[in-house]
């Protein structure tokens, strides 16, 4: 286990031991990282890129390590995207709000706070203050600190307040530096988990602002592209990045809807061919993927849904000669439970002579035909002759 320094093992092994070096400075006021990490420094990883063991100690093992300040500055960004009651917990810590405010100016925003901590292990408890600033992205600062009497915290609320208030955010920093000196916290501060969700919901509004101003290009220029197109002239690589982008949105969004537009779909999945390849990648293959899966598991749960079987089969009959290179292992394993279940009920009921369960059997004969499975793998009965009075 441990011939790696760099190893998940061994890392954790040296997590325990800075551990042990946090409650020694909290407990003694001794600081024993130093001369640990000296010693640490000597041991060398098999990786290059990964160091000795000071540097992994500063990539994996310090941005772990929890603190009362930490945990509530990760409280304190993740307010600023997400809902907290006046009670949650942060990891093994149990937060109160004694105070709290949110001031909004367009994107940017300012929380300003006082909660109380609980240790859910020592059931210790300590009350620490915070001020952090978004400013739109990616862009989030702030500090936390431990005010010695409600005064100095009234303080810094009001001058930070006042500063923001007035749009002026050069001195809304300053104000926050002299309030809490230069241990500063960012989105880099927040646990991996936590940072993940906020940046996919950045990226979110991003990819909304990007669709927007890649479509306006492409309608722009659609008349030109056209034309281009006629004469045997290659597009401008700008302008073919844009209607990529903009051509697989649409499908991604296409397919995403319920229902699915399957005329439009057919469309785009056209254009796409015609286009170039790139635009019907692994992302667009997976997202068909995942649609396939839902409008399977929704048929196995709902068969009598006459929509369903022929919404699928649609889908499938678009989709499936686009080399997407789709892996329908979900959708086949679930249609053949099906095959013996469902459809084994619906062939009693067919040779009862009810038309709709032959109509349902055909219709499932011919999606497993598409999804690659022997076809007429059921036998359907043929309908009654109507006799003559």
């Amino acid at each position: 286990f441990f011939d790696e320094l760099s190893g998940i093992e061994t890392v954790q092994v040296i997590q325990y031991a800075a551990r042990a070096i946090q409650l020694a400075r909290e407990i003694f006021g001794q600081d024993l990282e130093g001369g640990f990490l000296e010693r640490l420094q000597a041991a060398k990883s098999n990786i290059p890129e990964n160091g000795d063991g000071r540097a992994i100690y500063e990539k994996f093992v310090k941005p772990a390590m929890i603190d009362w300040t930490k945990a509530t500055a990760h409280y304190a960004i993740s307010s600023l995207f997400q809902q907290y009651g006046e009670k949650t917990r942060i990891f093994s810590f149990g937060v109160e709000d004694e105070h709290r405010e949110t001031i909004t100016s367009g994107k940017t925003r300012l929380v300003v706070g006082r909660s109380k901590l609980t240790s859910e292990i020592t059931q210790e408890s300590d009350v620490l203050s915070y001020a952090i600033l978004y400013m739109g992205e990616h862009n989030v600062t702030g500090g936390v600190k431990k005010f010695e009497n409600n005064e100095g915290y009234e303080v810094m609320h009001r001058e930070i307040k006042e500063a923001f208030n007035t749009s002026d955010f050069p001195q809304t920093i300053r104000c926050m530096d002299r309030h809490f000196g230069e241990t500063f916290y960012s989105l880099k501060s927040l646990f991996k988990d936590e940072q993940r969700r906020i940046l996919t919901e950045i990226l979110s509004s991003t990819r909304e602002d990007l669709d927007h101003r890649f479509r306006l290009i492409a309608e722009r220029y659609t008349p030109l592209m056209k034309f281009l197109q006629s004469a045997g002239a290659p597009l401008p690589a700008a302008l073919e990045t844009s209607i990529d982008y903009v051509l697989q949105s649409d499908i991604r969004r296409t397919v995403e809807a319920d229902p699915v537009d399957l005329p439009r779909l057919r469309e785009l999945v056209q254009d796409a061919k015609t286009h170039n390849g790139r635009v019907l990648d692994a992302d667009i293959s997976y997202v068909i993927k995942r649609k396939l899966e839902e409008l399977m598991l929704a048929l196995a749960q709902r068969p009598e849904e006459a929509r369903l079987i022929k919404d699928l089969d649609q889908l499938a009959e678009i989709v499936m000669p686009v080399p997407l290179g789709l892996n329908l292992w979900r959708v086949q394993n679930t249609y053949w439970e099906m095959l013996q279940g469902v459809a084994a009920v619906m062939r009693s009921r067919a040779d009862a002579g009810e038309e709709a369960a032959r109509d349902w059997l055909g219709n499932f004969n011919g999606l497993g035909a598409r999804l690659g499975f022997e076809p007429n793998l059921l036998t359907v009965p043929a309908a009654p002759l109507s006799v003559a009075a």
